[in-house]
């Protein structure tokens, strides 16, 4: 049964691979995962949080500190 299967070829995995590598690493995915985060982590500190505009403050505040870091450091300094 073994021999019916037939393996791809070591370029055309590398090719996928490399194209996968791209799409994930673009740059507005990451700003999207950087929102998401954002929000998982304020809506984690809603108990500490004591009103829904400081959690919108909180919010904002905490997706462009992250947005900035990911831009100064990854996209500014590594280039």
């Amino acid at each position: 049964m073994r021999f019916l299967y037939k393996r791809p070829k070591m370029e055309l995995i590398d090719e996928e691979m490399n194209d996968v590598l791209e799409v994930m690493s673009a740059s507005a995915f990451i700003y999207l995962d950087l929102l998401v985060f954002s929000l998982i982590f304020t809506l984690l500190l809603v108990p500490v949080l004591h009103s829904i505009g400081l959690s919108i403050l909180f919010f904002i505040a905490s997706y462009s500190l992250f947005s900035s870091l990911y831009y100064f450091v990854f996209t500014r300094i590594l280039k």
